[in-house]
């Protein structure tokens, strides 16, 4: 059983523009539409509720509440209305299960978007100067774009569940909160799990096999000392089933606790 204690630049353009735009929220959000200047660090406010008109043929008791920060260019002092939405992080050494949960939970979670962070990796983050810095900024700034639809995104990718890969990154404000769950192994199951992969993906080359279980031990050890901790699932005997179930409950208890109460 599942043991879950409670303890490509194109891609990023196209779903900027698919993001709606409502209520005068601007999908080019880090340039200003008061000065047209691109700062990223802009001063967020805490969002407050806001309770949406009804649609057409509504419920008499229908109530729709955003949560509508603002955040001011430092240069203008222009006020910028947005969704700040949680994200939400699933991380882990390769072979924890990862990309075979979002596999699962694709199209049975309807109520934020789920992507897989390997999407937008390219061959200059190979080796990087900045502790891929730019690539955590990119889906940041990705994942913030979405959310103004209207829902929040979980993104699955093995560095994310690094608190110190995510807190210091400029578009890290836009978010409510952050949750990081760390998918962990049993270090002898992970080990057979590595070795098992096809060759091409070099998982059984001894310094990447020391890598996967270096990472994979500190999760287990440090992963709730972090800041924000680590919520951990250890898939060692579970099905994919399971865990993704365990990652689906995970999801929908998170975000019932970020939804907003009707003033």
């Amino acid at each position: 059983m599942c043991r879950f204690p409670l303890a490509s630049p194109n891609l990023a353009r196209i779903a900027s523009n698919l993001a709606a735009a409502g209520g005068g929220v601007y999908n080019m959000f880090n340039v200003c539409a008061g000065c047209g200047i691109y700062r990223v660090d802009k001063a967020v406010t805490e969002p407050a509720g806001v309770v949406e008109p009804a649609p057409p043929n509504a419920r008499p008791d229908f109530r729709q509440v955003t949560r509508t920060a603002l955040a001011a260019c430092p240069h203008c002092g222009h006020n910028h209305p947005f969704l700040r939405q949680p994200l939400l992080l699933v991380g882990g050494a390769s072979a924890t299960g990862k990309s075979a949960i979002l596999q699962q939970l694709t199209g049975r979670v309807t109520a934020a978007v789920l992507l897989e962070a390997d999407l937008l990796w390219l061959q200059e983050f190979e080796n990087p100067t900045d502790g891929h810095r730019r690539f955590f900024e990119t889906w940041l700034r990705l994942a913030k774009n979405i959310g103004q639809s209207g829902r929040p995104v979980v993104l699955f990718g093995a560095g994310l569940a690094v608190p110190e890969n995510i807190e210091p990154c400029l578009e890290r404000r836009y978010f409510s909160r952050l949750h990081y769950l760390a998918l962990v192994c049993d270090e002898d199951e992970l080990r057979r799990r590595l070795l098992a992969r096809p060759a091409w993906r070099g998982s059984g080359q001894q310094r990447r096999l020391k890598e996967q279980l270096d990472f994979n031990r500190w999760l287990q050890e440090e992963g709730p000392n972090q800041s924000p901790p680590l919520t951990l699932l250890d898939t060692t005997d579970a099905t994919i089933q399971e865990a993704a179930d365990a990652v689906k409950d995970w999801i929908a208890l998170l975000l019932e606790l970020q939804a907003p109460a009707a003033p």
